[in-house]
């Protein structure tokens, strides 16, 4: 980092930064994961030397001598914070002879979740044990994260958060709910514009960059600081706050509902094997068997079990599985694939769609161009859709569960549920169908 961004995040936890320069600030940290790292490392340091000096009193002593010995007591303060982060900084490093760095926070994660550590994508095995001073950058899904013994916090994409400390955690961006179980701990939580300090307690936070972050106390007690002030305030259960303008603080009351309680927990209503008393033929003449449904120029419907996605299971996630057939071309000029219904409508569908590109894609049913991916994905190969009802996000993902990167993403309205589904290909088309899964979960805030 520059020494420019060392001072102006001094000038921020000291107060001595103009207005204008606090909202530029605040953008810059909403987009610069290194900005929002040493401003975490500077807002703990400058927490724990407030609390150790805090109502230290000084010998009296003479006008004269009592301005020659303030500055020096400042500048003494400001040496031993850049010591200190200096030895943050330096034991950030990896230790010699290629050992691990010491585990801070433990990491789970909900099946629709999408996530990086440090720009990198890690879907894979969890749990995942995380460094002091890794980000994490959740797309979609909950994560929950054990930073220390006895806290917890559990966000929701899309959610950036920065692991500053075993008793410290930065979040940039999104929601979290953050509880602190163990007697006596201690769990600091701060976004660009304010921190919060858990008194032993559960809280909510909120943090955009197109509106003003928010606390939402939901048991105990927090202490609400505005970044740049050394008073803070407390707030109680039901109660919540604002901040309002560079130093102003607004109350209103707690909204729980508005955080995630849990991981959200998936079930599945539909999977193989294929029996061909579940599906209602519209035309052609597939084979169905117990691990496979194929064919050319046909169309199966089935109902769902269960309608869904709703209000207690939001999301959806279907994975099928498609292998190559010998008499038949997956990819051609017709369509290829799986659709939804909604009373009798099509609403959304992937696989091939009508048209020339040898690709994966999304057809959101709405009068507007089949959504192609930026880079073709091509071939009969398993691929999982997910359809957010709360947001109207849908995305497509190569492989299983978890879910990597998306390959392809667009909007559907919210608060669709579907009934029915479809599998088939156009004539000329052909699609071989070797697995098909289709869970529902996620879980209400």
């Amino acid at each position: 980092m520059k020494r420019t961004d060392h001072q102006l995040v001094q000038q921020v936890l000291d107060g001595s930064i103009s207005p204008e320069a606090f909202v530029g600030f605040q953008q810059r940290m909403r987009v610069e994961p290194e900005l929002a790292k040493l401003y975490g490392e500077y807002a703990l340091l400058h927490h724990s030397l407030c609390e150790e000096f805090e109502g230290q009193k000084f010998r009296a002593a003479p006008e004269s001598a009592s301005r020659r010995v303030l500055p020096a007591i400042f500048a003494l303060l400001t040496a031993a914070v850049a010591v200190v982060l200096f030895a943050v900084i330096f034991q950030r490093k990896p230790p010699p002879n290629g050992q691990p760095m010491p585990m801070v926070a433990t990491l789970n994660f909900s099946a629709d979740a999408v996530w990086k550590i440090d720009g990198v994508s890690q879907n894979g095995t969890i749990p995942l044990d995380l460094t002091v001073g890794a980000t994490l950058q959740l797309l979609y899904g909950q994560a929950s994260i054990s930073p220390a013994p006895g806290s917890l916090a559990l966000i929701e994409g899309p959610s950036t958060l920065t692991f500053v400390s075993p008793e410290s955690l930065h979040l940039a961006e999104g929601r979290g709910r953050f509880r602190l179980e163990k007697s006596g701990g201690k769990l600091e939580v701060t976004t660009s514009s304010m921190g919060a300090e858990d008194l032993g307690t559960e809280f909510g936070i909120e943090t955009h960059r197109d509106r003003p972050d928010e606390l939402h106390v939901v048991d105990g007690k927090v202490r609400m600081r505005i970044n740049g002030k050394r008073d803070g305030l407390i707030l109680s259960a039901g109660q919540a706050a604002r901040v309002s303008g560079s130093d102003g603080i607004e109350r209103f009351a707690t909204d729980e509902n508005r955080f995630p309680k849990n991981l959200g927990v998936f079930s599945t209503i539909v999977e193989g094997p294929f029996v061909k008393a579940d599906w209602r033929l519209d035309y052609g003449t597939p084979s169905i068997s117990g691990d496979k449904i194929d064919g050319t120029n046909y169309s199966l419907f089935r109902h769902l079990p269960s309608a869904g996605p709703d209000d207690d299971h939001p999301v959806l996630l279907a994975t099928l599985g498609a292998e190559s057939l010998p008499n038949g071309k997956f990819h051609t000029d017709g369509w290829a694939g799986m659709s939804f219904y909604s009373k009798g409508t099509e609403v959304l569908f992937f696989g091939d769609s009508f048209g020339p590109e040898r690709t994966w894609s999304l057809d959101v049913k709405q009068h507007i161009p089949v959504i192609l991916p930026a880079m073709p994905v091509v071939g009969p190969k398993t691929v999982t859709l997910r359809y957010d009802r709360k947001t109207g996000e849908v995305s497509l993902h190569e492989g299983g569960i978890p879910l990597g990167s998306a390959f392809c993403s667009g909007k559907l309205p919210v608060d669709l549920t579907f009934d029915e589904i479809r599998i088939g290909a156009s004539s000329g088309a052909a699609l071989a169908v070797r697995s098909l899964e289709i869970r529902v979960g996620g879980g209400p805030h």
